[in-house]
């Protein structure tokens, strides 16, 4: 009877132990979580490269004879008259971005082919076309802010064109009432200046961006002197080429690395 009771008192607290030892936590590890990948941001850094189509304004009345040094009794037989027309500009541009947080820095160099004629002078004895710019090039820095996909930029450096120089070799004019012909001894159509202006550009997906611009090309002076026979009077003019180009262009950006992963979600 006693050894009968000792078997059912140690069933009984086996049973209590095990009910007990079923409310305690759980000591294994939970289960994974489900990854989410970080959410990533639109950067600006990258190469690119596109295209741009615009107008050229010339931005000056400078017809040459502005500011002509006549010298031993030259002189002209009437004045110059200029026509300013806008002309179409076209070509391409390269470029590299590098984001820094909010700040944009980089370099672009373009091409441009000017269309038409905005410097023409006309005289009755000075008889010209002035010059006239058919290819324009820059490169300049760029530097701005970056609101996501909204680039807001200034820019400037070197610009390069040339074209053709309009001006005869040999025009009338005149030395004391007397009419006489003036031979060109020099001229550069080449010329070298400086490009500023500013811009915005808005990436519409993560390689393609459109951009409007203003830039102010001033390329210098283009001087022409021309002489008398024997070369004791002649006279130099110059036109000063200056351009307000406002235009739209498109770009294709490589980019290395892909958007940035700024912030990760559980």
């Amino acid at each position: 009877m006693f050894r009968r009771l000792i078997l059912s008192t140690a069933a009984i607290a086996a049973m209590i132990g095990s009910a007990a030892a079923a409310d305690l936590p759980s000591r294994r590890p939970p289960p994974p979580v489900a990854y989410v990948p970080p959410v990533p941001i639109f950067t600006w850094t990258g190469f690119y490269v596109g295209v741009n189509a615009g107008g050229a304004f010339r931005a000056n009345n400078d017809n040459g004879f502005n500011n002509a040094a006549f010298f031993g009794g030259a002189s002209p037989f009437a004045t110059a008259n200029v026509n300013n027309s806008a002309r179409f500009i076209g070509g391409g541009q390269v470029g590299v971005n590098y984001q820094i947080n909010q700040f944009v820095v980089g370099v672009e160099g373009d091409g441009q082919a000017l269309v038409g004629s905005n410097n023409n002078n006309n005289t009755f004895g000075f008889v010209g076309n002035g010059s006239t710019t058919s290819f324009l090039g820059t490169v300049r820095g760029r530097a701005g802010l970056a609101f996501d996909r909204v680039l807001v930029y200034g820019t400037g450096g070197v610009a390069f064109g040339g074209g053709n120089n309009n001006w005869p070799n040999t025009i009338i004019g005149n030395i004391g009432g007397a009419p006489t012909f003036f031979t060109a001894n020099n001229g550069n159509n080449t010329r070298v200046g400086y490009a500023v202006g500013a811009g915005a550009e808005y990436a519409f997906t993560p390689n393609w961006s459109v951009k409007v611009e203003y830039l102010f090309a001033d390329l210098g002076r283009n001087n022409r002197t021309y002489l008398a026979p024997g070369g004791l009077a002649g006279f130099s003019v110059n036109n000063r080429e200056q351009e307000h180009i406002v235009r739209a262009g498109l770009n294709y950006r490589f980019g290395w690395g892909g958007s940035v992963p700024v912030l990760a979600r559980y």
